[in-house]
């Protein structure tokens, strides 16, 4: 039976962008095709770490460093749908609260969880197959990996039951990232998303330089010349509540000033950006 490499299962709220404070269960998928080493060098580990709560908080690069970096592949686990199903209701037995029928919404996220897509195929079919589909599925990408044909039909087949929303949450990668831009920014790939589900938005990291609000700009004008008009949320460079003190006011004001939205990063200032939340 076909297995999965899973960085972390969790339930916390929704940290980022439109459904920002929304009961949330995340299914973390192991990999990425990005590196993003010019947020800054990791101050990683210097001694062996055995259980990811134990992994620490890092104030430069990558904040999920352990989800990709074959460092830390051991702190991830390979684990059947059922499996990941079985971790899912064990947090959430139903994706509907009993109590108040609020929606908790499944988030896939990575890494870059558009590298499995057979997992989350496989993930879907099984919780659709317990009568356990969730309402609101949001896919966390970065936004290069097109979709293949066997996801294309299982979002047509499943967005047609009821009132089931996919959304794309698409965080482009600016230069700032370390990340080549021909590499980082695909609007064909984004405009192909978009033609699966219109329920998107374009989310942009931000250390306040002109040269980062120049590059959102010209991003924003080349998602929209293949006709994406996704909201566009822009979100302040940081891991940590002191680093992120230190812009986000600017940033906020930046934002508002351009015409965007902006998003903290509420888990971050919650949970300390901790692994599992």
């Amino acid at each position: 039976m076909k297995r999965y490499r899973i960085s972390e299962i969790f339930h916390s709220v929704q940290g980022e962008g439109r459904y920002t404070g929304v009961p949330s269960l995340f299914l973390r998928f192991w990999g990425c095709n990005f590196q993003c080493r010019g947020f800054g060098k990791s101050q990683l580990p210097k001694t062996r770490i055995d259980r990811l709560k134990d992994f620490p908080v890092l104030e430069s690069g990558c904040d999920t460093e352990y989800a990709w970096n074959p460092a830390f592949r051991h702190l991830s686990e390979e684990m059947t749908a059922d499996e990941i199903c079985d971790r899912l209701e064990a947090l959430v037995p139903s994706f509907q609260h009993p109590y108040s029928s609020l929606e908790t919404h499944l988030v896939i996220t990575g890494g870059e969880p558009m590298l499995n897509q057979a997992g989350i195929v496989t993930v879907l079919d099984a919780l659709a197959a317990r009568d356990n589909l969730p309402s609101y599925i949001t896919i966390e990408t970065n936004g290069t990996q097109a979709p293949r044909q066997e996801l294309a039909d299982r979002i047509s087949r499943y967005e047609g039951y009821g009132s089931r929303e996919l959304f794309w949450s698409v965080s482009p990668k600016l230069s700032l990232s370390g990340e080549a831009w021909d590499a980082a920014i695909r609007p064909s790939v984004v405009a192909a998303y978009q033609m699966l589900s219109n329920a998107g938005q374009l989310k942009f990291v931000v250390d306040g330089s002109s040269t980062a609000w120049d590059e959102v700009a010209r991003a924003r004008n080349a998602f929209r010349s293949t006709g994406i008009e996704w909201e566009t949320t822009i979100m302040p460079l940081g891991a940590t509540r002191q680093k992120l003190e230190k812009t986000q006011e600017d940033i906020c004001k930046g934002a508002l000033a351009r015409g965007y939205h902006f998003s903290a990063r509420l888990h971050a200032w919650i949970f300390g950006n901790t692994p599992g939340t």
